[in-house]
């Protein structure tokens, strides 16, 4: 087994309620687990069921895996060391690279508003900046989320 990327996430969970995790992706899988339980991994998803990755095209972080039973996994990176270094391109290069090692297509989509399933209905992720915000965050919005990202 093969590491490629790991990083803290806020991510959306099943109940729509926004989670610190972290995620751990190895040539096989991408595992959720819990800093607070001492990294318990908490699910993981086969490498395999991922059909694609989405993007925003700003600095916020916010990375969509897409796969394909239609439960879409929703994290903006973030407590980065450096402070407020970017590791989308990181995340999205050595996935990339991965799937092109295995044969295998990757669909990579940068977008703002990003698309997106969860539990099978369609949703979109909007990003909005806000003045007040210390840490990213999603909010429920009309048409899905909102990541509300600090603004400086």
């Amino acid at each position: 087994m093969n590491i490629l990327f790991s990083c803290h996430v806020r991510k959306i969970n099943r109940f729509n309620k926004a989670e610190n995790r972290a995620i751990f992706i190895t040539d096989r899988h991408l595992y959720k687990m819990d800093p607070a339980k001492q990294y318990k991994v908490m699910k993981s998803i086969p490498l395999y069921s991922v059909t694609g990755i989405s993007v925003s095209s700003g600095k916020d972080q916010l990375v969509v895996f897409h796969t394909k039973d239609n439960r879409d996994l929703i994290v903006c990176l973030h407590n980065m060391q450096p402070a407020n270094e970017s590791r989308v391109g990181e995340l999205v290069g050595v996935i990339a690279n991965h799937f092109k090692s295995e044969k295998r297509r990757l669909q990579v989509n940068v977008a703002n508003p990003v698309q997106c399933s969860m539990h099978g209905r369609k949703c979109i992720i909007s990003v909005e900046t806000k003045i007040n915000q210390s840490e990213p965050d999603f909010t429920k919005s009309r048409s899905g989320f909102t990541l509300c990202v600090p603004g400086n």
